[in-house]
C-alpha cells in the first residue's frame, strides 16, 4: 500500500460497495473499531441472456476453461449456469480472479482455482491452465463493457475466446452523503469512483476525507481527478481494504 500522509485518527469510515455486498466489510471495521457507514455507489444489474450466450453455457463442457471475473459473475453465472448443469462437467478449469470469487463457486460445488497473489486479470494469466492454449476455447462471465486485456492475451496464445456479460453497472439511486460527515471513503473500482463523484455534488466531501482505492489502477484514476488525499491497498479484498486502514492509524 502507498501512505498519503502522517498516522492519523479515523473513525467514520464511509463503504460504497453495493447493496448485499457490504456485509463482510462492516464486519470487520466493527471488530476493528471503526465505525462503519454504508452507502452504495454503484448498483448491480443482471442482464437477460441473448440466444448465442445461452448456447455458450450449454456448451460448458466443451470449454478448457472458465473464468469468473468477480464474485458478481460468480454469482450470476452460477445461477445461470445451475439451471443448465445439474451436475458439472468435468475436465472445465473453474478459475476465479481472487478467493471471494472463489469461495461464491466452491459453495456451488466447483472446484475453482484462483492466483496465490495479485487478485487481477494479469494475475490469473499466470495460472498454469492458461499457458498452452492452441485449439482450446476459454469462456469469460463477466460484467458488461469489462477490460479486454485477458481475452486479448488469451486469443494471442491460441485460444477461442467467448465472452458472456451477465451483468451491467449502474449509479446507485438514493445516495446520500453521511451527516456528520466521514474520516475515509473505500473505494473498491473505478466505476465506483465515477458514482461516487457523480452523487456528491461539488466533490467537496470527498475531498475533505481520505480516501482508499483497492488497486493502483483505481487509485490512479482518483490521482488523475486531482485527489491526492488518498491511499492504495493492496487489493479490493476485505481484508486488504481493512489493513490499509489500520496501518494508517497506526
Amino acid at each position: 500500500m502507498t501512505q498519503a500522509s502522517r498516522t492519523r485518527t479515523l473513525k467514520r469510515i464511509l463503504v460504497t460497495r453495493p447493496a448485499g455486498q457490504a456485509d463482510s466489510m462492516m464486519a470487520l471495521l466493527q471488530q476493528a473499531g471503526f465505525t462503519p457507514l454504508h452507502q452504495p455507489a454503484l448498483a448491480i444489474q443482471a442482464l437477460p441472456l441473448a440466444l448465442a450466450d445461452q448456447r455458450h453455457l450449454f456448451d460448458l463442457d466443451l470449454f478448457h476453461a472458465v473464468f469468473f471475473v468477480s464474485p458478481n459473475a460468480a454469482r450470476l453465472g452460477v445461477a445461470a449456469l445451475s439451471d443448465l448443469w445439474p451436475q458439472w462437467p468435468v475436465g472445465v478449469h473453474f478459475l476465479a480472479v481472487g478467493e471471494a470469487t472463489a469461495r461464491v463457486l466452491r459453495d456451488a460445488g466447483l472446484d475453482a482455482e484462483a492466483p496465490a497473489a495479485g487478485f487481477n486479470s494479469e494475475a490469473v494469466l499466470s495460472l498454469p491452465c492458461l499457458q498452452s492454449l492452441a485449439e482450446k476455447r476459454v469462456l469469460i462471465l463477466r460484467g458488461d463493457g469489462g477490460r479486454e486485456v485477458f481475452a486479448d492475451t488469451l486469443s494471442q496464445r491460441g485460444a477461442a475466446v467467448s465472452t458472456v456479460a451477465l451483468y451491467r453497472r449502474a449509479c446507485a439511486e438514493g445516495f446520500c452523503w453521511p451527516v456528520p460527515s466521514v474520516d475515509a471513503v473505500l473505494v473498491t473500482s473505478v466505476e465506483s469512483w465515477h458514482c461516487l463523484q457523480q452523487h456528491v455534488q461539488a466533490n467537496a466531501p470527498l475531498h475533505a476525507s481520505l480516501i482508499v482505492a483497492g488497486s493502483a489502477r483505481i487509485g490512479e484514476v482518483i490521482r488523475a481527478a486531482g485527489y491526492n488525499n488518498l491511499l492504495v491497498a493492496a487489493s479490493p479484498h476485505d481484508e486488504d481494504m481493512l489493513a490499509c486502514l489500520i496501518h494508517e492509524t497506526g
